[in-house]
């Protein structure tokens, strides 16, 4: 009785802890990888860049395997749909895009950022799932 809320202020909340904690290891990434000023200068940008990762990808990428299945149903060959399973490669090169473009790196700083930003991304959506389920786009 202690800890229930509504659904919204509990998706908000954990909407805030992740986007804080996405752009803590966003920090640490860009100030371990690139440099110390770069991520002093960023700083703005890395949360604008965390909330894009935590809220607004996992849409993106629901509809993208949501298109994908379609697509893979069509022309199933061997007959199973394959296709899906690239909907994390897709994914990780959003991930590499926004982030060499927005924090304005090179690629191989990029890259490894990406990477660790995905691994964090991973596993915190395995623990709270219901922010990747949201508005039913979960893959």
């Amino acid at each position: 009785m202690l800890f229930q809320l509504d659904p919204t202020i509990e998706f908000i909340l954990w909407l805030i802890l992740a986007t804080v904690l996405v752009a803590l290891i966003l920090y640490i990434a860009v100030l371990l990888i690139a440099s110390k000023t770069k991520a002093s200068d960023k700083k703005f940008v890395i949360i604008i860049l965390a909330l894009i990762f935590v809220l607004i990808l996992p849409i993106i990428l629901g509809a993208v395997n949501s298109v994908l299945s379609v697509v893979g149903d069509l022309v199933a060959f061997s007959g199973s749909n394959h296709l899906t399973q690239l909907t994390p490669i897709i994914g990780f090169l959003l991930i590499l895009v926004l982030a060499k473009f927005f924090i304005s790196i090179p690629w191989d700083q990029a890259v490894w950022i990406a990477l660790l930003t995905l691994f964090f991304l991973f596993l915190l959506y395995t623990m709270i799932p219901e922010l990747y389920n949201f508005l039913g786009f979960g893959i």
